[in-house]
């Protein structure tokens, strides 16, 4: 008789594994289908092209998963990756049953040489670059002036006063356009030692582009969309991004059509790490 107690403890821990997919299966299609508002939804039914659900919706399930303290966690790749309520419970249950690795600790990376003289220079021509930029803004705005201020007549003062201020509207829009075509062409994956002049050329389109007022007016609008790719992205057809976060190195970014990037995300395809920025 004692043969047959493994066997059956096996089955036992199998039937549990088994039921164990099963209620999160159900428990899942109730909370989709109170997020799409409908009756039930077929565990086996595919989130966007049988029930119609789109990513915005989808993330809404997500934080919905989240609150319950008894559920695995669910992201948008797991969505993505597994499209039906079947194949998402299945994959989070294996991967709950999945042992978890012991914690390996990151090697620490030596920071990137850099020297006191590289560090006076670019501080030196940041300023620089700060009193000319404010220098020619001087001069347009005193142009400006002088230029509205010489109609003739209250109506021609006035329309000169719009055109004067949509002018300058669009130059300080198409100014970090300019900037990074002109100093860095097409951002490449690579590496950029601080101090350095390379740096020094990131830093004025980093500056440049996140204080466009384009990047800051136009959010979740076409026209964020159309700034983004004039800077090189490769963004699809109907996106809407509500970040407030400007990627820098925009030609690294590509976006699939039809995706909805939330106000939370960060994306500024580079990162600083060990005396130097990381592009890619």
């Amino acid at each position: 008789m004692t043969t047959n107690l493994p066997k059956a403890a096996k089955l036992v821990s199998e039937d549990r594994r088994s039921a164990a997919p099963a209620g999160v299966e159900a428990v899942f299609a109730e909370l989709l289908a109170e997020v799409l508002r409908v009756d039930r939804v077929s565990a086996d039914s595919h989130f966007f092209d049988d029930l119609g659900a789109d990513s915005l919706v989808m993330a809404h399930f997500c934080a919905r998963v989240r609150k319950r303290g008894n559920l695995p966690s669910v992201s948008m790749r797991d969505i993505y990756r597994h499209p039906t309520i079947r194949s998402l419970a299945a994959a989070l249950a294996d991967v709950a049953s999945t042992p978890a690795k012991p914690p390996v600790s990151a090697a620490i990376e030596a920071p990137t040489p850099t020297s006191t003289r590289e560090y006076v220079l670019c501080g030196a021509l940041q300023g620089l670059f700060y009193l000319a930029y404010s220098y020619v803004a001087v001069l347009a705005i005193e142009e400006g002036y002088n230029w509205v201020s010489a109609g003739s007549s209250a109506v021609g003062i006035y329309l000169r006063l719009v055109l004067a201020s949509s002018a300058a509207f669009l130059v300080v829009c198409l100014v970090p356009i300019a900037a990074k075509w002109v100093l860095i062409g097409r951002w490449k994956p690579q590496r950029i030692r601080l101090w350095s002049l390379a740096y020094l050329r990131f830093w004025i389109v980093k500056t440049l582009v996140r204080s466009s007022p384009a990047a800051r007016l136009f959010f979740g609008t076409p026209l964020y969309v159309f700034y983004l790719r004039a800077l090189g992205a490769k963004i699809g057809p109907s996106v809407v991004i509500f970040s407030r976060r400007v990627p820098v190195c925009s030609d690294l970014l590509t976006i699939g059509a039809g995706a909805v990037i939330r106000k939370e995300a960060i994306f500024n395809c580079y990162r600083a790490q060990a005396g130097r920025i990381e592009i890619g």
